[in-house]
């Protein structure tokens, strides 16, 4: 006995050590889990948390200025430079140092006549001088920058004809659009209109409108508002039309696109008007007041992004989103400031004597939650909506980031995906689990769990390329099909049990799916013929005529796509849960009299019920995260509407439509990752929730 037990021992050692080596590994491997899981929460939060963060304002530095006017600050490449106007009358182009109080070093300078009319401007990156003769000639020249060098580079020149006699230094406007370039020229008793076409040289529409307060042209609609008081009238080439409103006027300010303007009142309350559509014709309306009283005397967008800045009487700065009117921030700035621009992130401010520059920090991850979650009402909406579009035609159009629809694509194809899925998926399971001989059994179960190996992308592009089509001509003959089946389905069951008395005990058990197959491609020709048939009455010109709405791209397709696609999942674990339910509660309820779908219903269901809850929850969080069945179907349109005729555009979907084309940390990179964090928590909640709905009905069912 010595010697066997001596003999034995290295091979005991051996196996401890394999164990400890085993069990070292797994731990790593799952300590390595969990700290990827852990990275992977930790970047989801690095990204998106500058989306909650609040700009600010950071001076930076300040130049000295000449006692001239300032007609526009150009940054280029952060070569900033001005273009001032002094008492000779001839402009000068400065270029500013790089280094706090290093002052202005001159470009260039142009002579011009006293009394030519000077205005400079940008639009779509652009600089733009424009000169008005008092004889009545008009140039418009780009300007360009080559190293120190500023290059000009005529646009058009013309003869504006009727200008009044004598016209103020600094009261008449130019307002420049892709078509059109507007001019007003103020009179003793009128103003003097022209709209110039930049697309037919020479063509030139007039218009004469009397005198007021305050005039803002909005070229690219050839439409002039005035205020007057409290009279407020928008005034085209052709027609005229005027409201009245609650308060005298003090200020008119426009958003860059001509879409939209600000009403300063004199009570210091502060609107947002924008335009819309209405039957042919655009109309305005105010859309929200800021909260706070201020008296505003400019305004400035950034370029592409939601954040403006809004200069007060006494210099103050505010920062507000121009979509909401949320103000983020508040600075005093210069005192007796003349103007403000807003470049990328950089603010100037200026007044008689010196240029300060202003830092934004934070600029690329402003949106805030009322614009994420809620409705708004964008320029040129007729009312507020729920919107995603994240890149625009232009860059000065408005960005929308609602993740509205987006949640509702997400759920509307899980929630339709599991009502195809689950009927499908729990009664294959039963059927497999609790009927089928055992022989039978091992056939059939790993074919239907086989179907899971099937990648995404080729269910997609089935339903993409053969499904679509059969919608689009099909519809009713596929939703008869659906109730044709069920009841079909449950008429065999009625008639199997006598049917296979008469069968030896071979075939009494099994047989069914040989007759299943047969019956269900006649129900199939049977529901398209009459599909079709009724179709051509109800419908002859095509589904739904006249609804632009309705798409054969829609999430009823994108249910019966994916559906198919989440059914193993959720067949596996429900026949699994079934199967494994222990035989003596069959056998204790069939010796108590109970027939088989007693048993089933009353034992076999109850005690499996954990189980299948489990699949059902796993083939929902499958089914909200589908990315390539849902990218592929639906025709990927972002709308808020649960009609399941109507197209959608899921959350995954959106992160591989968008993702690679985003700016790195720009708010559109940070609103996508936001997605991908969204995607994580509704996945880590249901998973969480049903592991606790489990546990509970384990605990519950354990007595059975």
């Amino acid at each position: 006995m010595q010697a066997e037990f001596q003999t034995a021992s290295p091979g005991l050692g051996g196996r401890l050590t394999r164990d400890r080596l085993a069990a070292r590994i797994i731990t790593f491997g799952g300590l390595t889990v969990l700290v990827t899981l852990a990275m992977l929460i930790w970047h989801l939060l690095y990204v998106t948390a500058p989306l909650v963060l609040s700009p600010s304002l950071t001076p930076k530095a300040v130049w000295q200025l000449p006692a001239q006017e300032v007609l526009l600050l150009e940054d280029l490449q952060q070569e900033r430079a001005l273009i001032t106007r002094g008492n000779d009358c001839q402009l000068a182009f400065f270029q500013v140092q790089a280094e706090q109080g290093a002052g202005l070093s001159p470009l260039k300078q142009l002579p011009l006549d006293c009394h030519t009319k000077v205005k400079a401007l940008h639009y779509h990156g652009g600089r733009y001088l424009t000169t008005l003769t008092s004889e009545g000639m008009l140039r418009m020249e780009r300007l360009t920058r080559v190293g120190e060098q500023v290059l000009r580079e005529l646009q058009l020149s013309l003869y504006l004809p009727d200008l009044p006699e004598k016209i103020p230094a600094n009261s008449w406007q130019v307002a420049l659009s892709e078509d059109w370039l507007g001019i007003a020229v103020p009179g003793q008793t009128h103003w003097q209109l022209y709209w110039v076409s930049r697309l037919q040289a020479g063509q030139v529409i007039k218009q004469r409108l009397p005198a007021s307060e305050h005039l803002l042209l909005l070229p690219s609609l050839t439409l002039a508002v005035q205020a007057n008081a409290a009279q407020l009238t928008f005034s085209s080439p052709t027609q005229s039309n005027s409201l009245t409103l609650s308060a005298p006027v003090q200020k008119l300010l426009s958003f860059p696109g001509d879409k939209a303007f600000l009403l300063g009142f004199a009570d210091a309350r502060v609107e947002k008007w924008s335009g819309f559509n209405d039957a042919g014709q655009f109309r305005f309306r105010p859309i929200y007041a800021l909260a706070e009283p201020f008296e505003v005397q400019a305004l400035q967008m950034a370029q592409g992004k939601d954040l403006g800045v809004l200069l007060g009487k006494q210099g103050e700065l505010w920062l507000f989103l121009s979509s909401t009117g949320e103000v983020l921030a508040k600075h005093q700035g210069v005192a007796n400031s003349k103007g403000i621009w807003l470049v990328d992130a950089r603010l100037y401010n200026w007044n008689e004597h010196d240029v300060q520059q202003w830092r934004i920090d934070n600029i690329s991850s402003i949106v805030s939650f009322e614009s994420l979650w809620q409705k708004v009402w964008y320029e040129g909406y007729a009312e507020p909506d729920y919107v995603w579009q994240s890149s625009a035609a232009e860059d000065i159009s408005q960005a929308k980031y609602s993740l509205v629809p987006l949640v509702i694509g997400s759920l509307k194809a899980a929630l339709l995906a599991l009502i195809i899925a689950i009927p499908l998926a729990v009664g294959a399971a039963i059927y497999t689990a609790y009927f089928v001989p055992a022989r039978l059994r091992n056939w059939l179960k790993p074919g239907i769990e086989l179907l899971e190996a099937v990648p995404s992308v080729v269910i997609g592009f089935i339903a993409a390329i053969w499904l679509i089509p059969i919608v689009e001509d099909y519809l009713l003959g596929m939703l008869l099909f659906l109730v044709f089946l069920p009841i079909s389905l449950l008429l065999l069951a009625l008639v199997q049990k006598p049917l296979s008395r008469g069968m030896s005990l071979r075939w009494q058990s099994g047989w069914e799916l040989l007759l299943m197959i047969p019956l269900v491609l006649f129900l199939a020709w049977l529901a398209f013929v009459l599909g079709g048939v009724a179709q051509d009455w109800l419908w002859p010109q095509g589904w739904f005529p006249g609804q632009d709405n309705h798409s054969s791209k829609n999430a009823l397709v994108v249910a019966l796509a994916l559906g198919i696609a989440i059914v193993p999942s959720i067949y596996s674990l429900a026949e699994d849960a079934i199967y494994e339910v222990p035989g003596h509660l069959r056998q204790a309820s069939f010796a108590l009299g109970a027939t088989r779908a007693q048993t089933l219903r009353r034992v076999v269901l109850v005690a499996a019920y954990p189980g299948i809850f489990s699949s059902i929850i796993l083939g929902l969080s499958r089914a909200f995260g589908e990315t390539m069945i849902v990218l592929m179907v639906t025709g990927n349109t972002p709308v808020a509407d649960w009609d399941v005729f109507a197209g959608m555009r899921s959350l995954t979907a959106n992160i591989a439509i968008e993702l690679p084309e985003s700016e790195v940390n720009s708010i559109h990179y940070r609103v996508l990752f936001f997605t991908a964090l969204l995607l994580f928590v509704f996945t880590f909640i249901i998973n969480t929730l049903a592991e606790l709905v489990r546990g509970r009905l384990r605990k519950h069912y354990q007595s059975v």
